[in-house]
């Protein structure tokens, strides 16, 4: 009388071994760029972050009403605030209604671009808005939600 064993199977298949290569490949394709995006997006908050101090004089600035000589003064600290941070960035007030930040970012960090944080004063409060300009280098996910794309 021959002997029936049940044959049975010790490891994976080819083809199941190809399926899981195949769900991993799928799902780093679709994760390697959401993640530089993100990224792309921490470390250019992080650059709009350095600038508290330079929002905070700048807007002291804006709002100063007793003479012009400590609001240049206020300026005065802030470019140089603004250029220790980063060469060439720049700080101006425009009028008596609004102030303007162009900070160059650090390219070590983030692609080639400029944030510009614009402030515009209304009753004694300054309201600011962000854009980058990037030469093509952002797009609407690789930026902050609150700022806008000035390409």
């Amino acid at each position: 009388m021959k002997n029936l064993k049940a044959k049975t199977q010790k490891g994976f298949s080819l083809v199941e071994l190809m399926v899981v290569v195949a769900i991993i490949a799928i799902l780093a394709a679709v994760a390697i760029p959401m993640y530089s995006n993100y990224t792309t997006r921490a470390k250019v908050s992080s650059e709009i972050s350095k600038l508290g101090g330079i929002k905070a004089q700048a807007a002291e600035a804006l709002t100063q009403t007793d003479g012009s000589t400590q609001k240049n003064n206020l300026i005065a600290a802030a470019n140089t605030d603004a250029n220790t941070l980063s060469s060439g960035s720049t700080v101006a007030v425009s009028g008596s209604t609004a102030v303007v930040i162009d900070y160059v970012m650090d390219t070590a960090q983030v692609p080639a671009g400029d944030i510009r944080l614009t402030g515009t004063a209304s009753n004694g409060a300054v309201t600011w808005a962000c854009a980058i300009e990037g030469n093509g280098n952002y797009t609407s996910s690789t930026v902050p939600a609150d700022c806008t794309i000035a390409n």
